[in-house]
């Protein structure tokens, strides 16, 4: 297991499974399926290995992106091809070549001031 030096988020383990504490990172950074414009939410979709773990890739959280099922097979079974950036984006490819940007949503966070009562 691999954490954050600062925050002490795990951000890789050595088996082809992620723990849990990487699956609700990545529910946390996701929040929903992957692909562009799917709104499919994230709890109800696949951890997927960006660059297959059969080849090589790691289980870590710049490999690991959720995906819906159908987003899923089609990344498997189609000529969609998909790449992680940097920071969770990721970069699918389509048959004809273009290429589309998925950033993650910004994170779900609320800020209170405690100095204003709340009635």
């Amino acid at each position: 297991m691999f954490t954050h030096p600062t925050t002490g988020a795990v951000t890789a383990v050595d088996r082809y499974r992620p723990s849990a504490d990487l699956k609700r990172w990545l529910l946390a950074r996701d929040q929903r399926c992957r692909f562009p414009g799917c709104g499919h939410p994230a709890r109800e979709c696949d951890i997927d290995h960006t660059k297959d773990a059969a080849t090589g890739g790691p289980t870590r959280a710049d490999n690991l992106g959720n995906l819906c099922r159908r987003h899923h097979v089609a990344k498997h079974q189609t000529p969609w091809t998909v790449e992680q950036l940097h920071e969770g984006t990721f970069a699918w490819t389509s048959p004809t070549g273009r290429v589309y940007l998925d950033h993650p949503p910004p994170p779900n966070t609320v800020v209170t001031d405690d100095s204003t009562p709340p009635f």
